[in-house]
């Protein structure tokens, strides 16, 4: 395949050379550190992940029921908050000031909505109300 383009290659010496030239210098021992494959514990303890901010409010608009783990104030909130919130069809819209609905979105997903709305031909840095339009 490169044959039918007209290139030059020029050889480096190992000296100018230090990425390719590092391997080769390495120390070649013929006795190798051994691998331990023996770990002491082998059960994972506890796994962490972040929930998003409105997951309550979306399990309460599913199942019509409250995690028993919270308290009766927040139980409260979220049964007076439930009345601007919607589940259309998997996801969860609030319903803001002046009746405008907004789709309620994870912490992870928001930079990859401003992302791809700025990398489009016609991306960039607009009004509010522009990047509004753009992301919905």
């Amino acid at each position: 395949m490169l044959q039918e383009f007209n290139i030059i290659i020029i050889d480096r010496l190992g000296k100018s050379n230090v990425v390719a030239d590092y391997l080769p210098r390495l120390n070649k021992s013929s006795e190798g550190i051994p691998i331990d494959d023996d770990f002491p514990d082998e059960h994972l303890f506890a796994v962490s992940t972040k929930s998003p901010w409105f997951v309550d409010i979306d399990n309460y608009l599913v199942t019509r029921k409250l995690p028993p783990h919270l308290s009766a104030h927040e139980k409260r909130n979220i049964i007076q908050k439930i009345a601007e919130y919607s589940w259309i069809q998997g996801d969860l819209f609030y319903t803001g000031q002046y009746l405008i609905i907004h789709r309620c979105v994870r912490e992870d997903e928001v930079f990859d909505i401003f992302k791809s709305t700025n990398d489009e031909p016609c991306g960039g840095h607009f009004t509010d109300k522009q990047t509004a339009y753009k992301v919905l």
